[in-house]
């Protein structure tokens, strides 16, 4: 209905006009970019007790009044040379609210709702389940902005809150533009929630860098500054960017349907992956230890591997990372306080047509060799002077390295948030939901979450996002993939399923 209303209401509408009171705060260069003004994230927890939703929401209200936790509270204003700011109202009232707040009590158990019964939930074995994009309902109110243009032309806040209450659960839902943003900027905003919801408020930790981008900031004060970007050799410019565009567009064109759903993978399932993987390093070299390989580069490696095998021809991958700068420049890493805004930076792991569709350990040590190389501060530094170069100069900020017939996986990992043992609803807790003898959980905390963007993108395809371990320590993935390789998934898990079953 919203979209109909749009289109009937095409007259143009004026901006809003700018309060000369609100204090004025910079979004700072990682956040300000092509890619992520084109994002309005969605977000929906999901908890198994009754909350109350008037604490939620005012407790994250008066997070947003404390210090420059303000910002969040914030509009986003276009500035006349064609760069976003945020002005945010010197005091928060009913008519500027810091968050856009909207409740629905539907007054059934969640399972008997026709949409919420569908909601994901953890089995027994691997398995497969709706995608985010099917709970929209439950993400947003109807009218909620999707696009950058929404927040512009309008005084609204940039988070908004919509919870739905059942019987005996909960959904929050938030969003926000994705300039605001990245995930451990989300860790952050629910920790400080969780504090102030629990009355500890003087335990709040400060938001630094609000004001001077800490991550510019690293890069004035650096004495490392000499450092060539080594994936400066691998950068896709000129006529190979424009092989691989077209190619990129040609594999648009003959596989339009993209599917995006969420997998589900206990904990004994990962655990046989990376001891698999293991075993194929150390039969590859006869015996002998082999450097480790982490949960997530073995999750990354059956990724790569299930999509190269669904292909019809053999081509080499590369695996788009989000490298957080937090925890890789010495100058972030002892921080006072927390950084709510965007600090991941690009890395790139090439593998070869062969080894892609090889042994998981193979593809799991290529992957983890070509991150290591990336990650030291020195080359993180360097390709930051890189994008602040394309910033200066006017360019789109991007990086985009590898082979120009190579077939782009990007990979996003937020097991490191630990947003199921980091949220901690219990002071809102109106009654518990659910109390089998089977539960993990305490109660007033997160059993399950998946994300989204309020509009999809037919560019967002061989995707891949770890949401992170649960309770139980089972992993939790989404994914937008072709149908071919859906069903490349289903067989992969099944014969998973049947080995266990034989154990």
């Amino acid at each position: 209905m919203a979209a109909i209303a749009r289109l009937f209401n095409s007259s143009p509408r004026s901006l809003p006009v700018l309060v000369e009171t609100d204090d004025v705060y910079p979004v700072h260069m990682l956040d300000d970019t092509k890619t992520l003004r084109g994002i309005v994230v969605t977000w929906t927890l999901r908890f198994d007790d009754v909350l109350d939703p008037d604490k939620l929401s005012a407790s994250l209200s008066r997070l947003l009044e404390i210090g420059d936790w303000r910002k969040v509270g914030g509009r986003l204003r276009l500035k006349d040379d064609g760069r976003l700011e945020i002005r945010v109202p010197q005091q928060f009232t009913t008519d500027r609210p810091a968050v856009s707040y909207s409740h629905e009590s539907l007054g059934v158990d969640i399972d008997d709702h026709p949409l919420a019964a569908t909601l994901p939930k953890a089995t027994n074995n691997s398995s497969i389940h709706p995608g985010a994009q099917n709970f929209r309902k439950f993400a947003a109110k109807e009218n909620a902005p999707e696009t950058l243009e929404d927040f512009l032309k309008d005084d609204t806040p940039q988070l908004s809150l919509h919870i739905t209450s059942f019987n005996d659960a909960t959904l929050i839902g938030l969003s926000w533009p994705h300039t605001l943003m990245d995930v451990m900027g989300q860790q952050a905003l629910l920790r400080g929630w969780s504090l102030v919801l629990g009355g500890r408020e003087s335990e709040v930790p400060p938001m630094i860098g609000a004001r001077e981008d800490a991550i510019c900031a690293a890069l004035d004060t650096s004495a490392n500054d000499k450092e060539r970007f080594e994936m400066s050799l691998k950068q896709l410019t000129g006529w190979a960017m424009l092989m691989f565009g077209l190619r990129f567009a040609w594999d648009m064109m003959w596989n339009r349907v993209v599917e995006t759903r969420t997998i589900f993978l206990p904990c004994k399932t990962v655990s046989k992956m990376r001891q698999q993987a293991m075993n194929d390093l150390a039969a590859q070299d006869g015996g002998e230890e082999k450097p480790f390989i982490s949960e997530g580069d073995v999750l990354t490696a059956w990724g790569i591997r299930v999509v190269a095998s669904s292909l019809p021809h053999p081509r080499p991958v590369t695996a788009l990372h989000a490298l957080n700068a937090r925890f890789r420049l010495s100058s972030l890493v002892q921080a006072s306080g927390v950084y709510v805004q965007n600090m991941a930076v690009a890395a790139f792991a090439f593998i070869s047509p062969e080894v892609a569709r090889g042994p998981l350990g193979l593809i799991a040590l290529e992957n983890r060799r070509h991150l290591m190389e990336q990650a030291t501060e020195g080359q993180v530094l360097a390709g930051l002077r890189e994008l602040r170069q394309q910033s200066k100069s006017g360019n789109e900020q991007q990086l985009l390295c590898g082979d120009s017939d190579a077939l782009l996986m990007p990979f996003t990992n937020w097991t490191r948030a630990s947003f199921f043992k980091m949220v901690d609803f219990s002071p809102a807790l109106v009654c518990v939901g659910k109390a089998e003898p089977s539960r993990s959980n305490a109660p007033g905390t997160l059993v399950y979450h998946h994300a989204s963007s309020m509009r999809t993108s037919p560019t967002m395809r061989n995707v891949i996002v770890v949401l992170g371990k649960d309770h139980d320590d089972n992993y939790w993935l989404t994914a937008a993939l072709l149908p071919q390789t859906w069903t490349k998934v289903e067989e992969e898990l099944e014969n998973m399923s049947n080995h266990n079953s034989t154990k």
